[in-house]
């Protein structure tokens, strides 16, 4: 399964059965609307008219269809980090001009990390599981703030990532990352 394909699985069954409803009716109205008897006799010029004006509303149908797929992903995806996915909604919904989803896009939280010994969900800040207290992420063996792998030293006392603490504590090697 690709990564596309992923992300789209976030998008609720109820957004995309609305996007294909909508965009659907929208079609079915236009076609009517282009093939009403009597729209082509009463301008002879409306032939000419008739290709681009159609292809401009398939145009719009599709970007309905990308927005209201968009906000399903929020809706989704939101619920998925743990984040106010209702109020994300209608920010991404009511900000006009599509600055609510940009919005979320930069503010959104990152993805919660599952514990190895309980399983329950931690946040990426979190350098331990708030269920059972092990550590998440690899830590400093001196200051135990959370380290990025590859570090050799640590960001914020300087201390040695690759020689355990001098209390003989774990290194930051030995923990999972």
């Amino acid at each position: 399964m690709s990564r596309l394909e992923k992300e789209f699985a976030v998008v609720p069954a109820g957004a995309r059965w609305t996007a294909l409803v909508v965009c659907s009716v929208v079609v079915v109205l236009m076609g009517s609307l282009f093939l009403l008897p009597g729209f082509l006799e009463k301008d002879p010029g409306a032939v000419a008219m008739l290709g681009p004006l159609f292809l401009a509303s398939l145009f719009g149908v599709a970007f309905l269809a990308a927005f209201i797929l968009l906000v399903g992903y929020v809706f989704g995806d939101a619920r998925r980090r743990g984040m106010r996915h209702v109020m994300w909604t209608l920010i991404a919904i009511f900000v006009p001009n599509g600055i609510g989803l940009i919005l979320y896009f930069i503010l959104r939280e990152p993805l919660p990390v599952p514990c190895g010994t309980c399983g329950m969900l931690a946040g990426k800040q979190h350098a331990f599981c708030p269920g059972c207290g092990s550590p998440v992420r690899a830590v400093c063996p001196a200051c135990r703030q959370r380290v990025e792998p590859g570090w050799r030293n640590c960001a914020g006392c300087g201390a040695s990532l690759a020689a355990p603490a001098a209390a003989g504590g774990d290194t930051a090697a030995g923990l999972r990352g």
